[in-house]
């Protein structure tokens, strides 16, 4: 197998995880929301470390379901 280039890993990393800034902003939520949701075991955390990361995929299919449960939950927010 080839060796990867630097380059190639932080891509590599970027397709598949997300820091807490760039999950935070896909879900648009605060903070002590997210954290929350990590504690809940909503959300699954990888620690290589002292860096903490966040599946990509999992964020990304929160945040679509999080409009549904915004809808059920707060429907005075969308009349």
């Amino acid at each position: 197998m080839a060796e990867l280039t630097q380059e190639e890993q932080r891509q590599l990393l970027d397709s598949y995880f997300l820091s807490t800034a760039e999950a935070l902003a896909i879900l648009c939520i605060s903070k002590q929301n997210f954290y929350s949701l990590i504690h809940r075991d909503k959300i699954t955390k990888v620690k290589k470390g002292g860096a903490i990361l966040f599946f990509k995929e999992e964020i990304v299919a929160r945040a679509s379901a999080q409009n549904r449960l915004r809808q059920k939950y707060r429907p005075y927010d969308y009349n």
